[in-house]
């Protein structure tokens, strides 16, 4: 498992098990050709927009690159409009490699995943998939990393403090 993450989220990476890639230093996808020869069997790119080509190319035959969350959807990086999205931002990016995907017989796929969308048209497999998350999380199978603890009135703040890349984990809303 390899992870790409700033130098600092390094030991972080390392902990969880994976193989850290400092990609401000170095490309990533030439060190996962280098660390592998081939390639890999799945990534799973919350970063979306032209990024995902390249994760498309970090894969090995029969490959799935699995999109989600998005990131280059932030409007300027979510500061100026409070973490706001534009929704159609890199959505003919990702429509077009996602379809491509499926055309180019390459053995490789692009599958994309929201968990809004599946709530919304398949409300079951929704409920299915929470059930198992909280039985995993109860069970302790499932330790999420937790940065930070916000009261809700602090929504504001732990939108600014993701849109900075400088969380470490997940940030909790708490309702008092």
């Amino acid at each position: 498992m390899y992870g790409t993450a700033s130098q600092r989220k390094h030991q972080l990476v390392s902990s969880l098990g994976g193989i850290p890639i400092d990609y401000k230093a170095v490309d990533f996808l030439d060190e996962i050709r280098r660390l592998t020869g081939d390639g890999v069997d799945i990534v799973f790119d919350g970063i979306g927009g032209k990024h995902i080509f390249r994760s498309y190319k970090a894969l090995r035959r029969s490959g799935v690159v699995v999109a989600f969350g998005h990131a280059t959807s932030l409007i300027r990086g979510g500061r100026l409009t409070g973490g706001r999205r534009s929704r159609l931002r890199g959505l003919p990016t990702i429509a077009s490699q996602i379809i491509r995907s499926w055309v180019i017989p390459d053995g490789k796929k692009v599958v994309p995943y929201s968990i809004q969308t599946l709530k919304r048209w398949h409300p079951d497999w929704y409920r299915e998939d929470m059930i198992s998350l909280f039985d995993l999380l109860s069970q302790g199978k499932l330790t999420p990393i937790v940065a930070k603890r916000l009261a809700l009135e602090e929504a504001a703040d732990a939108h600014e403090l993701l849109s900075d890349g400088s969380v470490t984990g997940r940030i909790m809303l708490v309702v008092s």
